[in-house]
């Protein structure tokens, strides 16, 4: 497996789980959002790029304003938002989810029921895991599954800095997919 897509999934997902995960106001992303404002995204970017991909990134340049971001956030992501940020909204059980991290000796969480935390998993499997196999069960199990139905509702209710959030989210899952894909296929030939 290619050790830099590898260490740059670990990166995104990291980043894009506390982006969905955290309101932009939180003091813990203040330094995230002037990195994303200065290029730090884009010239970290290891995927191949095309015109939506491009955009996806400008709009995040252009749009990483955590006082603006975070009415936005609210009305998509809080309690009474317009998108079920919990894993269990999408029909995953939260119970396998925990279990699955359990196993695999991962820190407890307080409350796991909540969509970055599956990005954030993912993260945590890439740094601390040399297992293809548990980041194929989280892709198959939970990630794929519950992620593409949470990324289209942000894509079809957002226009701005989440919508292109979620693009780039899907193409770094994609592009890990493929890996994943890859190497079960060189462990069958």
């Amino acid at each position: 497996m290619n050790q830099t897509i590898i260490n740059d999934f670990s990166l995104l997902c990291r980043l894009f789980g506390n982006l969905f995960y955290r309101s932009p106001t939180d003091p813990i992303l203040a330094g995230t959002f002037a990195w994303l404002a200065q290029g730090g995204l884009r010239s970290n970017w290891a995927l191949s790029t095309d015109t939506q991909s491009d955009q996806a990134l400008t709009t995040l340049e252009k749009g990483a304003n955590p006082t603006q971001l975070a009415v936005s956030y609210q009305d998509l992501f809080a309690n009474n938002g317009a998108i079920a940020t919990t894993i269990s909204a999408y029909g995953l059980n939260v119970n396998d989810f925990v279990a699955f991290r359990q196993q695999r000796g991962m820190p407890e969480l307080d409350t796991p029921d909540h969509i970055a935390l599956l990005l954030l998993t993912a993260s945590w499997i890439e740094d601390n895991l040399a297992s293809t196999q548990a980041q194929q069960t989280l892709f198959e199990t939970f990630l794929l599954p519950c992620l593409s139905k949470f990324l289209g509702k942000v894509e079809a209710f957002d226009t701005g800095f989440y919508k292109a959030l979620a693009q780039l989210t899907r193409d770094a899952l994609s592009a890990m997919a493929d890996e994943l894909e890859e190497s079960e296929e060189e462990l069958h030939d």
